[in-house]
């Protein structure tokens, strides 16, 4: 009896259930499986999984419209490892008769979708259809299931390996190249010290991310080194780390809520349960509240009692990720940042804990002021990519699908021209592969497996700058409005550097902005990019940080708003902290002296350049002054009337007349009144 698995993305539910049924009817004797998604993403991988891909007889990794789930990734390396182990049992005893039962791992992919990067895919059998529950498509799959399975010839019509300006993930693992020797060695750092917070350090644009996460959890997912490292043994200490429960955060403005979500995704909530909503604030507060001394190992722990609870054994560690670092000090409110180094600090001391963090390279004079990260990191430089990495970077996706350059040569400039960006640019190699992508979709447009370049276009760093002055070239009337969103909205400016982007909801936009935020992030343009995360509010940022080096005439907006930008990223700060604040500390927090005297200014000028939370934050704090005031006023005036009243009294020792007492006015300084 033949044994199924199929692995699809719980987006695709009713894809996978149309095909589930069409192959029930032909292979009605068929054991067929697949996961419930009722599990949360990010997980670690259940044992029950591990045992189904173990006795399937067939691996069907289905890909649709809504393209890899992040449980699809952890079963396709599963069935991966099982392939391995087999290949492995082969070799050590090749004289013991009879072939062991090679799993068959089986594509199916929705005709007009891209396929993944993930590593070997390509080697393995794909079946590419309109309707993957069609009669056809079921019996190229019962044949692949008996090995008769073959790959495309023309892989690049199917798949995109270059990712434009967007990090490579776990997905896209076998386009990523450039990176062996480092990604070696984030892992060593990781085995070598497992009480220790590896930060990748470099400049913006040097592929931080795609480094930890098509390189480094990638490698962890799927427990081998990469394909091409010479590294020897896979380090014992990391023998069940295919297991781990993997965790993934952007610190954004509330670090400590963005680390405790993280880890409520694998509690199997819905986003809108209330139970969850009511866990999250719980530790929020916990966490937040230095005097009851809960820390990370406290959620650790409660973590495992609820996956005991779930009828789930509990995962052999827990890995955390913690990408963009840099949040912590340029978006994260003050209490939330210093208390999530604190947490993260002291959990690392926990053995079921392994971290790492990615960060940009300006940011290092901020992490060495954080005492408690500063202690427990362990440096690991991103340097730019050099022009042999470059060539692999270019070439090797292209031959991996077999696409072809124009010229020898073509490849080889690109990547030699890369390499002299770099050295003036760290935002060169997105751009690079911005650059790539483009002329990855016209060759499969054209559909003649050739990637052009015209000669214009090999000024790698002028990637965005000439998209966005094609742009204003085409939509002239705009520029007040692009200006206003670019700089008001989109940018960060702090006094003494560079500016950086700024994640900006869709509530601050007026519905003209936000159309022009959706034409920026479509094609061509692709200035921006637009999100909407699950349980979350829509947000827009800039696709990269290299547009406000690059591009002049908006260096000389933000040169003319820099005042302005400087003040309003140290307000949101403030306001911020305020909000965080417990409710007894809120009348404290709120803006006092020359900081609301400077805000009042701001304020009468540029009130509709300020969201309306920053316009209530500064209305709140005039109106706690207005009180303040008032009730300085109140304590002359009693004192006045006593005076009158008591005139021809006899004074005591502190000057107070006699029968005369002492109390405070509402808080104010104290007044006099009769006692009797």
């Amino acid at each position: 009896m033949r044994h199924w698995f199929l692995s699809y993305n719980s987006q695709d539910l009713a894809l996978m259930q149309g095909l589930e049924a069409a192959l029930r009817r032909k292979d009605p004797e068929a054991n067929i499986y697949f996961a419930p998604r009722t599990m949360r993403a990010g997980g670690f991988y259940l044992p029950e999984l591990a045992k189904a891909v173990n006795e399937a007889t067939a691996f069907v990794l289905l890909v649709g419209k809504n393209g890899l789930g992040p449980w699809q990734v952890i079963e396709y390396y599963e069935a991966l490892a099982r392939r391995v182990k087999t290949h492995a049992q082969q070799a050590k005893a090749p004289d013991q008769g009879g072939e062991p039962h090679e799993l068959p791992i089986v594509l199916v992919l929705l005709e007009g979708e891209p396929a993944p990067g993930l590593p070997f895919l390509r080697q393995l059998h794909w079946i590419v259809t309109p309707d993957p529950a069609s009669e056809q498509s079921i019996a190229r799959l019962l044949d692949a299931a008996q090995g008769a399975g073959s790959t495309p010839g023309q892989l690049w019509r199917l798949t995109a390996p270059y990712r434009g300006l967007a990090a490579m993930t776990e997905a896209d693992a076998d386009f990523f190249f450039g990176r062996v020797g480092k990604t070696v060695e984030v892992i060593n750092t990781l085995e070598a010290g497992p009480d220790k917070l590896p930060i990748l350090l470099g400049n913006s644009g040097v592929g931080k991310s795609s480094l930890a996460q098509a390189g480094v959890l990638s490698c962890l997912r799927r427990q081998s080194w990469p394909e091409t490292a010479n590294a020897g043994a896979w380090p014992a200490v990391f023998r069940d780390s295919r297991g781990w429960c993997f965790l993934t955060v952007r610190p954004g403005v509330e670090p400590i809520k963005a680390l405790i979500e993280a880890f409520l995704e694998t509690w199997r909530f819905d986003a809108g349960d209330p139970a969850r909503i009511k866990q999250r604030n719980e530790w929020v507060e916990l966490l937040l509240d230095e005097n009851r001394k809960t820390n990370l190992p406290d959620l650790l722990d409660e973590t495992e009692r609820r996956h005991k609870e779930l009828n789930q054994s509990k995962p052999p560690a827990f890995f955390l990720y913690i990408d963009q670092g840099e949040e912590l000090f340029v978006r994260a409110e003050e209490r939330q940042r210093r208390r999530f180094s604190e947490v993260l600090a002291h959990a690392l001391g926990d053995p079921r804990l392994r971290a790492m963090l990615s960060m940009r390279a300006d940011f290092f004079g901020d992490l060495q002021k954080d005492e408690s990260l500063y202690a427990a990191h362990r440096l690991v430089s991103v340097p730019p990519l050099r022009e042999m990495q470059l060539r692999e970077v270019v070439n090797r996706p292209a031959e991996l699908l077999s696409a072809c350059f124009e010229t020898d040569h073509l490849a080889a400039e690109i990547a030699r021209r890369t390499a002299e960006e770099s050295a003036k640019d760290a935002g060169a190699l997105p751009l690079l592969s911005y650059l790539l992508d483009d002329m990855w979709s016209a060759m499969v447009r054209r559909g003649d497996g050739t990637l052009r370049l015209p000669p214009a276009a090999m000024e790698i760093g002028g990637v965005l700058v000439e998209r966005a002055n094609s742009f204003l070239a085409l939509n002239p009337r705009s520029e007040d409005a692009l200006r206003r969103v670019l700089t008001l909205k989109l940018a960060t400016v702090r006094e003494d550097g560079e500016p950086t982007r700024r994640r900006a909801f869709r509530s601050e936009f007026s519905e003209e902005e936000w159309r022009l935020v959706s034409e920026l992030a479509d094609h061509p343009n692709r200035l921006l990019v637009t999100a909407t995360p699950e349980g979350g509010g829509a947000y827009a940022e800039v696709a990269h940080e290299a547009i406000f080096r690059r591009w002049d005439r908006l260096r000389d907006w933000i040169a003319v708003e820099r005042e302005f930008l400087a003040w309003k990223t140290g307000l949101e700060a403030v306001r911020r902290g305020w909000q965080a604040a417990p409710d007894a500390s809120k009348h404290d927090a709120l803006l006092m002296g020359a900081p609301l005297t400077q805000a009042q200014s701001w304020l009468g000028r540029r009130a509709d350049d300020l969201p309306a939370a920053d316009r209530d934050f500064i209305a709140a704090s005039m109106e706690r002054e207005a009180t303040a005031r008032r009730r300085a006023a109140r304590p002359s005036a009693c004192l006045r009337a006593a005076s009158r009243r008591c005139r021809t009294r006899r004074l005591d020792e502190r000057g107070v007349p006699e029968g005369v007492r002492l109390h405070a006015c509402a808080g104010a300084p104290p007044c006099a009144r009769r006692s009797g």
